[in-house]
């Protein structure tokens, strides 16, 4: 199995919550059909609501996998760098 991409990872829990949102309309819409078009402004508007919301929660998401990412690539450079040092002495 292959190594899980820090990135996807770092997406699942708001694909999660917009998947719940959507959920969450389709309940709200409810089973009849003569009650949607009064209860599709409501429902849309908080599917829309959460969906922005993830947003913020994506970035924040990806920056610390770009974060941890850049730190663990610049660590092995580090660590590269005074292997070839220390055979040099």
């Amino acid at each position: 199995m292959s190594t899980p991409n820090p990135f996807e990872q770092a997406a699942i829990p708001s694909a999660i919550a917009i998947l719940q949102a959507l959920q969450t309309f389709t309940t709200n819409m409810g089973a009849d059909p003569t009650q949607w078009g009064v209860k599709f402004p409501g429902a849309l508007q908080v599917l829309l609501g959460s969906v922005e919301l993830q947003g913020p929660a994506v970035a924040g998401a990806e920056a610390a996998a770009l974060q941890a990412a850049a730190n663990s690539k610049i660590a092995s450079w580090i660590a590269a760098l005074q292997a070839q040092q220390t055979a040099a002495k």
